[in-house]
């Protein structure tokens, strides 16, 4: 298991539950794609600086660890 920040884990939530989304190119998402746990899907918004990502089965890994195999829902924390 990761340390991550509490942001982090919420945007992994978020990919896990509602699936790809655009977030601002940022040192969070940065951090989760470095560590496997998120890719860039290839889609980008320029004008809004911000890419779309999904979770990896990595991603998927790291949140079952923590909530166990069905991972809350968002809101639940």
């Amino acid at each position: 298991m990761h340390k991550l920040a509490p942001t982090s884990i919420s945007r992994l939530q978020a990919l896990s539950a509602l699936g790809p989304r655009f977030y601002k190119v940022s040192v969070y998402m940065r951090r989760l794609e470095t560590l496997g746990l998120v890719a860039a899907t290839g889609r980008s918004d320029p004008a809004a600086n911000s890419v779309e990502y999904e979770i990896t089965d990595a991603g998927c890994a790291e949140l079952e660890e923590r909530y166990g195999p069905s991972a809350p829902a968002l809101g639940d924390n």
